[in-house]
């Protein structure tokens, strides 16, 4: 299940520009993601159910054609191209994001076969069905046998 949560890298605080008014704690917590996933991210929440995991990605204004879900190498990627209309005025500050987002994730411990996905208002809904247990072998007995015969010579 740990492996499903994404890695979080944070910025270094030392190599910050000079402050402004968005660097302050309230506005950044607003207007900046990247403090959690870096510039080419979303938000994701991530369900454990009895029989699956539910990854709830969040891609408000992402249309269902402009998303890819793949898997490749026991992973699981989202991705999407992000578009936005923008206006010819140039905005002092704007929030609306334009590119490629990606997010990986690992996929041990779930059946790929059987995975789904549905996209609703913004949110695309990805279930991961566990896969069942591998039972291991219980201890058996070997029999002792005689050795194995030497098989004739050629001449």
């Amino acid at each position: 299940m740990y492996t499903l949560m994404p890695y979080r890298n944070h910025r270094d605080m030392t190599a910050r520009r000079t402050p402004s008014l968005f660097d302050d704690r309230f506005f950044r917590s607003f207007f900046d993601m990247n403090d959690w996933m870096g510039n080419a991210g979303f938000r994701v929440d991530i369900h454990d159910n009895e029989k699956d995991y539910t990854i709830e990605a969040e891609l408000p204004g992402v249309t269902e054609d402009q998303i890819n879900l793949s898997v490749e190498n026991d992973t699981l990627t989202i991705s999407a191209d992000m578009q936005s209309e923008r206006s010819d005025e140039k905005a002092y500050y704007s929030e609306r994001r334009v590119g490629h987002v990606s997010r990986s994730f690992s996929l041990e411990g779930i059946d790929q076969d059987h995975i789904s996905a549905d996209y609703k208002n913004g949110i695309l809904y990805v279930t991961l069905p566990k896969q069942e247990p591998v039972k291991a072998p219980g201890a058996r007995r070997i029999a002792i046998g005689r050795g194995t015969e030497e098989a004739p010579k050629e001449q």
